[in-house]
């Protein structure tokens, strides 16, 4: 599809719609070109910050009407490059958005604007009884980006990922009008659940603006247990033992030595156990401390049959506690310290089955000589999987990672699985989509997008091809 180009008289009226001049950048920078990745890089023509929902209704109106493609921006963390401009237009970055807009501890809600970082929620929430339960590792992300993308994160096994914690989004579509979807009320059997829809969409169907957050009473007792295993493969096995065992636990990851020890030149920290090359990070939470008692002794249990050494139990908030979780979190950022260029699949699969995707992943370093590291939440078989160039040309690690994706998707859709968890499908694998899911299905989303974005101004070539 043919797009406008942005020209002065657009500059000239797009500027009348944004108050302050330093939110309206006609020359952008590298800032806003790439995502976490880097891999791919696409310039926005002009890029403008919004305050306030009546900027955006203008700002999409005008983007629609003369069909500029405008692509909603969050804190550049993602990994699948939703947020490039592949087609030029406006970068709507919604990082001043950033504000709490409402506390409502009577209802159990919070609403805040879409630009605001998660790590901010948090602070905010410090001194309160509350919390808002998702737990992803980029702190720094904002919540339309979480929204966007419904991400997971560490807790989800317990509480659901994003979706489950969304009361209410206010929506502009590309009609320039505001939308509430969804409510404060916890239930709702009335009529299709545009919520819902929008949760996920990754910024392809409308702007979020606002979104009314679910809050929980902060626990009151928590405790880890880091249990280390002889392999990976025993730590993996283990997993479904621990979820039927009546326990629930908030957390259940898992990462093996190869990865801690690319963590540990990384951080140029030790990790705390040194015992083991397979382990499951477990997090419990209760009332009472005789109900975690009576949960762990149960989870230990469980795992006794698959090999496991001694668990290391942790108060939740002491220091060592705290170090295992900094290596958690920051796996990511050390091993793309390791490799000069990186890419990533984040398929999810039914628990039972990681055992199948970790020998895939074996097999393809073996057959194809790349180096695969990988983590990820054990507790809802989503794999964070990373293909490494090391040594390798461009041309040779484009043709061999493509290579990978392609045989971990088709081991994916074998084991009734899913192509991402939490990052997204994006830019960078919209190709494999309708392969993946069928023609029929796609056709049915390429309809709903027709539907809401008519012109495809919005976020296009995301996801999947029109």
């Amino acid at each position: 599809m043919e797009y406008h180009k942005i020209d002065q008289t657009d500059r000239e009226n797009l500027r009348k719609l944004i108050a302050e001049p330093e939110r309206f950048i006609t020359q952008p920078t590298e800032h806003w070109d790439h995502d976490q990745f880097r891999t791919v890089r696409a310039m926005p023509e002009l890029v403008i910050q919004p305050v306030n929902n009546d900027e955006i209704a203008g700002v999409v109106k005008y983007a629609n009407d003369h069909q500029i493609p405008l692509v909603p921006r969050g804190n550049s963390t993602g990994l699948m490059g939703a947020n490039l401009n592949v087609n030029g237009g406006i970068s709507l970055d919604m990082v001043k958005m950033n504000r709490v807009l409402e506390y409502d501890p009577d209802s159990l809600t919070m609403t805040v604007q879409a630009g605001i970082r998660l790590k901010d929620i948090d602070e905010y929430l410090a001194d309160k009884p509350f919390t808002y339960m998702p737990a992803p590792a980029m702190h720094w992300a904002t919540i339309g980006g979480n929204v966007s993308t419904n991400a997971g994160g560490l807790k989800a096994i317990k509480y659901g990922v994003t979706r489950e914690h969304i009361r209410e989004l206010k929506v502009v579509l590309t009609d320039g009008k505001l939308y509430k979807f969804g409510s404060k009320a916890v239930k709702s059997a009335s009529g299709y659940s545009l919520k819902d829809l929008i949760i996920g969409s990754e910024g392809t169907l409308g702007v979020v603006t606002e979104v009314t957050l679910r809050l929980y009473p902060k626990p009151h007792k928590s405790i880890n247990a880091i249990i280390p295993y002889p392999t990976l493969n025993d730590a993996i096995r283990s997993v479904p033992a621990i979820l039927a065992s009546g326990v629930v636990p908030t957390t259940v990851e898992f990462m093996g030595r190869k990865v801690i020890n690319l963590w540990e030149e990384y951080a140029g920290e030790q990790f705390p156990i040194k015992n083991g090359d397979g382990f499951i990070i477990l997090g419990l939470d209760a009332f009472t401390d005789e109900e975690l008692k009576v949960e762990l002794e149960q989870t230990l249990k469980a795992v006794k049959s698959f090999n496991a050494e001694d668990a290391v139990i942790l108060a939740a908030d002491s220091a060592e506690a705290k170090k295992i979780w900094e290596c958690r979190e920051a796996l990511l950022l050390a091993i793309q310290k390791s490799t000069p260029k990186m890419d990533e699949i984040d398929i999810c699969v039914p628990i039972n089955h990681i055992p199948d995707v970790l020998d895939r992943i074996e097999e393809l370093e073996t057959e194809l000589h790349i180096r695969i590291p990988n983590f990820g939440h054990a507790g809802d078989g989503n794999l964070h999987i990373y293909l490494c160039s090391d040594k390798m040309n461009e041309q040779e690690y484009a043709e061999t990672s493509k290579k990978v994706i392609n045989e971990l998707y088709k081991t994916a859709k074998a084991l009734d699985g899913n192509m991402s968890g939490e990052h997204g499908i994006g830019y960078a694998r919209a190709n494999n989509f309708e392969d993946f899911y069928g023609h029929d299905y796609t056709e049915l989303l390429r309809k709903i997008k027709c539907l809401l974005d008519p012109h495809d101004i919005l976020n296009p070539g995301k996801i999947f091809n029109l």
